[in-house]
C-alpha cells in the first residue's frame, strides 16, 4: 500500500525547496516576493497543525461564557453585542481569559515569533 505524503510534508517540501533552491538565486521584488510564499507557507502549515485545537477550545470558552452552542462566528457576534449592550461586564474575568487565550492561540498560527507573544508563552 503506498500512502501519499501528508499536507503538511508536501508545504513542508515547497518550503525546504524555497529556502534551499530558490530565494538565494533571485534578487529584489523576486527575492521578496520568495520570502513571502515561504511565510505563508509557514502559516498554512501552523493552521495545519493548530487550527483545529485552537477553534475548539475558542468554542468550548464561548459556549461557556454565552451559554448556547452556536457557530464561533455566531458566537462572536453574540459576544460583541453583549459587550456593546453591557449584558456582559469587559472587567468579567472568565471574558478576559477567553480573550486573552484566543489572542494567544491566534499569535501562535499567525506571529510565532512577536516579542509579546513569546514572553507571555514564557510565562506559562
Amino acid at each position: 500500500m503506498i500512502n501519499p505524503p501528508s499536507k503538511e510534508e508536501l508545504i513542508t517540501s515547497i518550503i525546504e525547496f524555497l529556502e534551499n533552491d530558490v530565494i538565494e538565486e533571485l534578487n529584489g521584488q523576486k527575492r521578496f516576493h520568495a520570502h513571502v510564499a515561504k511565510n505563508s507557507l509557514n502559516i498554512v502549515l501552523r493552521q495545519l497543525k493548530l487550527e483545529d485545537k485552537s477553534s475548539s477550545m475558542e468554542k468550548n470558552r464561548l459556549s461557556k461564557i454565552l451559554k448556547t452552542n452556536k457557530t464561533i462566528g455566531e458566537m462572536n457576534q453574540m459576544l460583541c453585542s453583549n459587550i456593546d449592550n453591557n449584558k456582559i461586564d469587559i472587567n468579567n474575568n472568565e471574558l478576559i481569559d477567553h480573550l486573552f487565550k484566543t489572542t494567544m492561540e491566534k499569535l501562535e498560527i499567525d506571529q510565532p515569533n512577536y516579542s509579546g507573544f513569546l514572553a507571555e508563552k514564557n510565562k506559562s
